[in-house]
């Protein structure tokens, strides 16, 4: 059986800024920490899997300027094979500003799009998606995910769609997507908007509907933890593990999904791999970035075992 995790979607540039407040008009303050960093949903998804010892491609169209130099400099350190990344010479990488609050770990994001062109359906390999046990996605380049979600049912179920739906990302054009996706595991925020749902049972439920072929539904909630919905079992609550000094909060739930489908790729049952993914999400929120602390097997084992 094919391993590994082929990731489609739009890596990014954050500047992160750890500072005592939000800006305010006209205000200024000195910042605690600051730093330049990879991101993206995707894209911090697989460096978190690989990270954790799980193959992993990253699928994006870059520029030819230094932001997308970085990008995929850093990829390349942290394990993502980037070999199938496609470059664009006059387009610029999408960069993004990240205020992170120190007394609790929120943040705020205003981010400026890529330039270049979004990935077609043509450029999708049916090759090399059937030699990847999962896809992952959120939606960005979405012509291509739909062509990589076709490619995966023909597959006869060799590989499997995986989407996170990202709090404050719901989009209606994201429906079709949804309807073929084996993974679904999405923000609370998300699902409540995608579903009109206030509760989270009723949008739990109501998410059953929107993906119909989805093995595993999952409602993330960051401190109140996350709950699995699997097509064959029960139901369960996956507890969030406290953190003593939340730093961070960026890219938790990204190294959720991609602690996640390590742990399923590597063979684990569905409770030890949501067990394994919310440890990896609270590691995250220990240091600034959404790859500031990405997890190991042996952090994420002292912390289970100190839990």
């Amino acid at each position: 059986m094919a391993n590994g995790i082929l990731g489609i979607g739009v890596c990014t540039l954050d500047i992160l800024t750890h500072t005592s407040t939000f800006p305010a008009t006209g205000d200024v303050e000195e910042a605690n920490e600051a730093l330049v960093m990879g991101g993206g949903p995707v894209a911090t998804a697989l460096a978190a899997a690989a990270s954790l010892g799980t193959r992993t491609t990253m699928l994006d169209r870059l520029g030819g300027d230094w932001r997308s130099s970085l990008i995929l400099e850093q990829l390349e350190a942290q394990g993502v094979a980037c070999n199938e990344v496609r470059i664009e010479p006059a387009a610029e990488a999408s960069l993004a500003s990240v205020w992170v609050r120190a007394s609790d770990g929120a943040r705020a994001i205003r981010f400026i799009r890529s330039t270049a062109r979004p990935l077609s359906a043509g450029e999708i390999k049916p090759e090399l998606v059937t030699s990847h046990r999962f896809i992952h996605c959120n939606g960005r380049h979405l012509e291509a995910c739909m062509r990589a979600a076709e490619i995966c049912r023909d597959s006869g179920a060799k590989t499997r769609l995986s989407f996170d739906g990202g709090a404050n990302r719901y989009r209606d054009d994201l429906i079709p997507l949804m309807e073929v996706t084996d993974i679904a595991i999405v923000a609370l925020e998300f699902a409540q908007a995608a579903t009109g749902a206030a509760s989270r049972q009723v949008a739990a439920e109501n998410l059953q509907q929107l993906c119909p072929q989805a093995q595993i539904i999952g409602i993330t909630d960051g401190a109140n933890g996350s709950w699995l919905y699997p097509s064959t079992a029960a139901e369960f609550h996956q507890p969030a593990f406290p953190v003593a000094h939340a730093v961070d909060t960026t890219g938790c739930g990204d190294v959720y999904h991609g602690a996640f489908l390590h742990a399923l790729d590597s063979g684990l049952p569905l409770e030890e791999s949501a067990q394994a993914a919310s440890a990896a999400g609270a590691l995250n929120a220990s240091a600034l970035g959404g790859r500031g602390r990405l997890p190991t097997r042996e952090s994420i084992d002292q912390l289970l075992q100190d839990s």
